[in-house]
Protein backbone atom coordinates (compact mmCIF):
# COMPACT_ATOMS: atom_id res chain seq x y z
CA UNK A 1 0.00 0.00 0.00
CA UNK A 2 2.86 2.40 0.84
CA UNK A 3 4.41 1.62 -2.52
CA UNK A 4 1.24 2.58 -4.37
CA UNK A 5 1.01 5.87 -2.45
CA UNK A 6 4.62 6.77 -3.17
CA UNK A 7 4.26 5.92 -6.87
CA UNK A 8 1.00 7.88 -7.07
CA UNK A 9 2.67 10.84 -5.35
CA UNK A 10 5.64 10.66 -7.74
CA UNK A 11 3.34 10.52 -10.77
CA UNK A 12 1.23 13.42 -9.51
CA UNK A 13 4.35 15.50 -8.87
CA UNK A 14 5.68 14.69 -12.36
CA UNK A 15 2.34 15.65 -13.92
CA UNK A 16 2.28 18.98 -12.07
CA UNK A 17 5.87 19.80 -13.04
CA UNK A 18 5.28 18.84 -16.67
CA UNK A 19 1.97 20.67 -16.74
CA UNK A 20 3.67 23.86 -15.63
CA UNK A 21 6.43 23.29 -18.21
CA UNK A 22 3.84 22.86 -20.95
CA UNK A 23 2.05 25.99 -19.75
CA UNK A 24 5.31 27.95 -19.86
CA UNK A 25 5.81 26.74 -23.41
CA UNK A 26 2.77 28.82 -24.34
CA UNK A 27 3.92 31.92 -22.46
CA UNK A 28 7.55 32.74 -23.14
CA UNK A 29 8.77 36.23 -22.47
CA UNK A 30 6.34 38.85 -23.66
CA UNK A 31 4.68 36.45 -26.12
CA UNK A 32 1.54 34.47 -25.25
CA UNK A 33 -0.54 32.09 -27.35
CA UNK A 34 -4.26 32.62 -26.77
CA UNK A 35 -6.73 30.70 -28.94
CA UNK A 36 -4.50 30.51 -32.02
CA UNK A 37 -3.51 34.20 -31.74
CA UNK A 38 -0.06 35.24 -30.60
CA UNK A 39 -0.20 38.27 -28.37
CA UNK A 40 2.95 40.29 -27.84
CA UNK A 41 2.73 42.36 -24.66
CA UNK A 42 4.58 45.67 -25.00
CA UNK A 43 4.33 47.80 -21.88
CA UNK A 44 0.63 48.21 -21.01
CA UNK A 45 -0.40 47.48 -24.62
CA UNK A 46 -0.26 44.45 -26.84
CA UNK A 47 0.19 43.63 -30.51
CA UNK A 48 -0.66 40.64 -32.67
CA UNK A 49 2.43 38.71 -33.68
CA UNK A 50 3.07 36.01 -36.26
CA UNK A 51 5.96 34.49 -38.15
CA UNK A 52 5.64 32.65 -41.44
CA UNK A 53 7.52 31.15 -44.35
CA UNK A 54 6.88 33.40 -47.40
CA UNK A 55 6.52 30.26 -49.57
CA UNK A 56 3.72 28.99 -47.29
CA UNK A 57 2.15 32.20 -45.93
CA UNK A 58 -1.05 30.54 -44.69
CA UNK A 59 0.83 28.63 -41.98
CA UNK A 60 1.64 31.01 -39.11
CA UNK A 61 3.96 30.40 -36.17
CA UNK A 62 4.21 31.89 -32.74
CA UNK A 63 7.26 30.61 -30.87
CA UNK A 64 8.97 28.33 -33.35
CA UNK A 65 9.82 28.25 -37.01
CA UNK A 66 9.87 24.61 -38.13
CA UNK A 67 12.81 24.98 -40.52
CA UNK A 68 15.68 27.21 -41.47
CA UNK A 69 15.37 29.65 -44.35
CA UNK A 70 13.51 32.91 -44.77
CA UNK A 71 10.99 33.73 -42.07
CA UNK A 72 8.85 36.86 -42.12
CA UNK A 73 7.87 38.39 -38.78
CA UNK A 74 4.73 40.52 -38.68
CA UNK A 75 3.56 42.72 -35.82
CA UNK A 76 0.15 44.42 -35.91
CA UNK A 77 -0.56 46.97 -33.20
CA UNK A 78 -3.86 46.38 -31.44
CA UNK A 79 -4.01 49.80 -29.76
CA UNK A 80 -4.10 52.92 -31.89
CA UNK A 81 -1.76 54.83 -29.54
CA UNK A 82 1.13 52.63 -30.70
CA UNK A 83 0.58 53.87 -34.26
CA UNK A 84 1.81 57.27 -33.11
CA UNK A 85 4.87 55.96 -31.27
CA UNK A 86 8.35 55.11 -32.53
CA UNK A 87 8.91 51.36 -32.79
CA UNK A 88 12.04 49.34 -33.54
CA UNK A 89 12.31 45.58 -33.95
CA UNK A 90 15.41 43.41 -33.68
CA UNK A 91 16.00 39.70 -34.31
CA UNK A 92 18.95 38.31 -32.40
CA UNK A 93 20.49 35.18 -30.99
CA UNK A 94 18.88 34.54 -27.60
CA UNK A 95 21.22 36.13 -25.06
CA UNK A 96 18.54 36.58 -22.39
CA UNK A 97 16.33 39.57 -21.80
CA UNK A 98 18.57 40.87 -19.01
CA UNK A 99 21.68 41.04 -21.19
CA UNK A 100 23.32 44.43 -21.52
CA UNK A 101 22.57 46.50 -24.65
CA UNK A 102 26.07 45.90 -26.06
CA UNK A 103 25.56 42.10 -25.92
CA UNK A 104 22.17 42.47 -27.62
CA UNK A 105 23.68 44.65 -30.30
CA UNK A 106 26.46 42.11 -30.90
CA UNK A 107 23.92 39.25 -31.12
CA UNK A 108 21.68 41.12 -33.59
CA UNK A 109 20.93 39.48 -36.93
CA UNK A 110 18.28 41.79 -38.42
CA UNK A 111 17.01 45.21 -37.45
CA UNK A 112 14.09 47.47 -38.33
CA UNK A 113 15.23 50.92 -37.11
CA UNK A 114 12.96 53.15 -35.01
CA UNK A 115 10.12 54.76 -36.91
CA UNK A 116 6.41 55.47 -36.67
CA UNK A 117 4.05 52.94 -38.28
CA UNK A 118 0.78 54.86 -38.83
CA UNK A 119 -0.86 51.87 -40.54
CA UNK A 120 -0.14 49.81 -37.42
CA UNK A 121 1.83 47.04 -39.14
CA UNK A 122 5.52 46.24 -39.12
CA UNK A 123 7.29 43.34 -40.81
CA UNK A 124 10.85 42.11 -40.96
CA UNK A 125 12.29 39.12 -42.85
CA UNK A 126 15.39 37.16 -42.00
CA UNK A 127 17.05 34.13 -43.62
CA UNK A 128 17.98 31.72 -40.81
CA UNK A 129 20.97 29.60 -41.83
CA UNK A 130 21.20 27.53 -38.63
CA UNK A 131 18.73 25.94 -36.24
CA UNK A 132 18.84 27.31 -32.71
CA UNK A 133 17.48 29.63 -30.09
CA UNK A 134 16.73 33.19 -31.14
CA UNK A 135 14.78 36.14 -29.78
CA UNK A 136 12.82 39.15 -30.89
CA UNK A 137 13.19 42.54 -29.22
CA UNK A 138 10.61 45.28 -29.73
CA UNK A 139 11.28 48.75 -28.35
CA UNK A 140 8.58 51.42 -28.26
CA UNK A 141 9.24 55.10 -27.49
CA UNK A 142 6.44 57.58 -26.91
CA UNK A 143 6.30 61.38 -27.01
CA UNK A 144 5.44 61.50 -23.31
CA UNK A 145 8.54 59.63 -22.17
CA UNK A 146 7.18 56.11 -22.64
CA UNK A 147 9.86 53.45 -23.07
CA UNK A 148 8.49 49.93 -23.44
CA UNK A 149 10.50 46.84 -24.28
CA UNK A 150 9.25 43.36 -25.19
CA UNK A 151 11.71 40.47 -25.40
CA UNK A 152 10.51 37.08 -26.60
CA UNK A 153 12.57 33.96 -27.30
CA UNK A 154 11.73 31.53 -30.11
CA UNK A 155 13.33 28.54 -31.79
CA UNK A 156 14.16 27.72 -35.39
CA UNK A 157 14.15 24.10 -36.67
CA UNK A 158 13.96 22.58 -33.17
CA UNK A 159 10.52 20.93 -33.03
CA UNK A 160 11.48 18.60 -30.18
CA UNK A 161 11.33 21.48 -27.68
CA UNK A 162 7.57 21.79 -28.04
CA UNK A 163 7.12 18.06 -27.41
CA UNK A 164 9.70 17.75 -24.62
CA UNK A 165 7.18 17.95 -21.72
CA UNK A 166 5.18 15.10 -23.24
CA UNK A 167 8.29 12.96 -23.74
CA UNK A 168 9.24 13.56 -20.11
CA UNK A 169 5.75 12.61 -18.96
CA UNK A 170 5.87 9.37 -20.95
CA UNK A 171 9.31 8.56 -19.50
CA UNK A 172 8.06 9.25 -15.95
CA UNK A 173 5.04 6.99 -16.48
CA UNK A 174 7.22 4.23 -17.91
CA UNK A 175 9.65 4.51 -14.99
CA UNK A 176 6.82 4.41 -12.44
CA UNK A 177 5.35 1.28 -14.05
CA UNK A 178 8.78 -0.39 -14.10
CA UNK A 179 9.23 0.34 -10.38
CA UNK A 180 5.76 -1.04 -9.59
CA UNK A 181 6.40 -4.28 -11.49
CA UNK A 182 9.91 -4.65 -10.04
CA UNK A 183 8.59 -4.19 -6.47
CA UNK A 184 5.66 -6.54 -7.08
CA UNK A 185 8.01 -9.19 -8.51
CA UNK A 186 10.42 -8.74 -5.59
CA UNK A 187 7.63 -9.00 -3.02
CA UNK A 188 6.17 -12.14 -4.63
CA UNK A 189 9.60 -13.85 -4.84
CA UNK A 190 10.40 -13.01 -1.21
CA UNK A 191 6.99 -14.23 -0.01
CA UNK A 192 7.35 -17.51 -1.96
CA UNK A 193 10.86 -17.96 -0.48
CA UNK A 194 9.49 -17.71 3.11
CA UNK A 195 7.17 -20.69 2.68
Amino acid sequence: MALRKSVATALLTALLVLGSAAEKAHARGALTLIQDACLLYIGPDYAYFSAYDPQKPRKRYCEEAPRTGVTVFAIDFAQSEMREMTVSFRILRDVGENADPAAMEAASLAYAPPRVYPAGSLSLAYDFKEPGEYAGLVTVEGTHGEHWVAYFPFTVAEPYRRLLPYYLLAAAAFLAMAVIFWRRDRQSSSSSGKR
